[in-house]
């Protein structure tokens, strides 16, 4: 008789979007079909003034100068793992089965419906010669923000990451020299030799919803729920290559 073997429950993997963003539990029913606007504290204007009355003001005057527009409302997506078993399987097991393929895959999934949100709201991207000179750049360019941000990039680019010696781990976070979170998912693979930094990120995640479908010949178990990905104040991109 052959002998059934149930490895235990794997879990996610360390370095990807989740682990680099704040979850956000988006309450129970879920709005987040309706969209999510940002409306971040942390972006703003900060501007010099002469301490010599006598010297001249600058023209125009910074001060009251107009906040960046505030980004159009975020849309999600319906993220779901399912379980396809014989009838004879009991339901309990087939929903933690469908809910281990969720927990495992939500990440994966979200970041790969990320990817083009992300590159369009970068626009056209620079061009540098190596990883180093591409994180240098970012950096650059979003350190007048005066806080840390996130750096998305696709899986292939850690080892040269590590190789270069410019990212660090701390506790289950990777970041960048300048302190910035790095999203280092699977389903970023899209992104090629482009990263993408933004703003901190916050993921807004539904509560999952449990459906069985039914118990004859098969049964369907589905464990599925909302996530809405925002993120704070800016996007910026970075293609390695000629």
């Amino acid at each position: 008789m052959t002998v059934i073997y149930r490895p235990p429950a794997a879990n996610p993997a360390a370095g990807g979007l989740y682990s680099a963003a704040t979850l956000r539990d988006a309450g129970d029913p879920s709005r987040l079909s309706f969209g999510v606007l940002v409306d971040s504290i942390n972006c703003g204007t900060s501007w010099v003034w002469p301490i010599n009355c006598a010297a001249p003001a600058p023209v125009p005057s910074p001060k009251g100068t107009r906040r960046t527009p505030i980004p159009p409302a975020f849309t999600g997506d319906v993220v779901g793992g399912d379980d396809d078993c014989a009838a004879a399987v009991p339901e309990d097991e087939a929903q933690r089965r469908a809910e281990q393929h969720l927990r495992l895959q939500e990440s994966v999934r979200v970041e790969q419906q990320l990817t083009p949100k992300l590159l369009a709201a970068a626009g056209i991207p620079d061009h540098v010669a190596g990883l180093v000179a591409a994180v240098g750049v970012l950096e650059e360019a979003v350190a007048s923000h005066g806080f840390p941000g996130v750096l998305h990039v696709a899986p292939h680019l850690a080892a040269a990451f590590a190789n270069a010696q410019i990212v660090y781990r701390q506790g289950g976070q990777l970041l960048s020299p300048m302190g910035h979170r790095i999203a280092c998912g699977a389903g970023y693979a899209a992104l090629g030799q482009t990263i993408v930094a933004t703003g901190p990120v916050t993921v807004h995640q539904g509560p999952v919803v449990i459906t069985h479908g039914p118990d004859y010949p098969h049964r369907l178990s589905v464990a599925e729920r909302e996530v809405l990905v925002t993120w704070e104040c800016w996007a910026h991109a970075v293609t390695i290559g000629a």
